[in-house]
């Protein structure tokens, strides 16, 4: 009797395991010797907050206001810096046209003004279609060049004193555009760097999960995102309560040996992608001030008060950044989980 019922028991606590929806152990009973509950789930907290923080920079270096503004000022249509690039060049103009007599200047002022009025915003990539400021330079001065070929009252000299008005708003853009430029291309580099720590994080998470279940196999999560991963398979409520019902005290390791080392890995590049955003912000912030700043002694009949409002918005943006950043990517709470993390695992050892 006692036999039977020890074998019935047996059987049926081997289909409760098989039969669990979470994950399948893949364990024979061995000795029981490592508690691996609690680095399991030190590891998927870490996981947890590694993957919000590499998706809030991510996030915010794909789509930020501050970023947006300061593209949007490169536009030779408003006159958010004092004054609009556009009416600089048609005031310019004026003289020039009250001079023509062949060339119509009611067109020849629409062609310039549809030309300068065209460019469309679109984040990073309005930069090329604001500028290069040597393309609009160059085909303006073209198009009133002509003119003094034509046109006979129009002297070398008036194409002197327009291209001497113009070009101190135009050397205005350049350096914005030269800032922008760099911005931007800094910008992209550490969003393909949040993505190769994103795909870090992945391959950790992998490893962990193929370790605990011996029956999944890593060619079936490689196409999964890590959202999808951690829901299905490491998510930390679902494995607390599985780990509540399994038998997690074995012999033989239920989390990658170097769990550890992979933890301070990521932790340390998230930490270095967060400082390089700062740092790139900060610059750029720094830039466009000084920039920003120097009109005043540059630009004759400034709109001061346009530019103090522009420098107002900047300064929110860059702040409200600054702010998202300390709140949304949470650094402080990756090496916390990451240390306790190493703690666990270490004493487990």
């Amino acid at each position: 009797m006692r036999t039977g019922t020890h074998h019935f028991l047996k059987t049926a606590f081997l289909i409760s395991l098989l039969t669990t929806p979470f994950v399948t152990t893949g364990q024979g009973p061995g000795k029981l010797q490592r508690d691996n509950k609690p680095a399991i789930l030190s590891i998927a907290y870490f996981i947890e907050s590694a993957n919000n923080s590499v998706n809030s920079l991510s996030g915010l270096l794909k789509k930020d206001n501050y970023r947006n503004k300061i593209t949007t000022l490169n536009n030779p249509v408003n006159n958010e810096l004092g004054f609009s690039l556009k009416n600089e060049i048609l005031a310019a103009l004026k003289p020039i046209l009250d001079k023509v007599k062949r060339t119509d200047p009611k067109k020849f002022k629409d062609v310039i003004e549809n030309f300068l009025t065209n460019p469309e915003e679109n984040g990073i990539s309005s930069v090329k279609k604001y500028l290069p400021v040597l393309g609009i330079f160059s085909t303006v001065l073209s198009l009133v060049g002509n003119l003094v070929i034509v046109e006979r009252n129009i002297t070398r000299e008036d194409l002197n004193q327009f291209i001497t008005k113009v070009q101190q708003y135009f050397s205005q853009y350049e350096k914005l555009n030269t800032i922008n430029e760099q911005f931007g291309h800094h910008l992209q580099e550490l969003v393909e760097r949040s993505e190769e720590i994103k795909e870090e994080l992945k391959e950790f998470l992998i490893d962990c999960i193929c370790t605990m279940d011996k029956a999944i196999t890593k060619q079936s999560l490689a196409n999964v995102q890590v959202e999808a991963l951690i829901q299905r398979h490491y998510d930390p409520q679902k494995l607390q309560t599985w780990l509540d019902t399994a038998r997690c005290r074995t012999n033989e390791l239920m989390y990658p040996f170097d769990a550890p080392t992979s933890a301070k890995l990521l932790t340390a590049g998230v930490k270095k992608l967060q400082k390089e955003f700062e740092a790139l912000y900060s610059d750029n912030y720094k830039q466009l001030k000084e920039l920003l700043a120097s009109l005043k002694n540059t630009i004759p009949d400034l709109n001061e008060g346009q530019l103090a409002k522009t420098n107002s918005e900047i300064d929110k943006l860059y702040n409200d950044s600054r702010q998202a950043d300390v709140i949304n990517l949470n650094i402080n709470h990756v090496e916390e989980r990451m240390n306790t993390l190493c703690r666990i695992i270490n004493s487990n050892r």
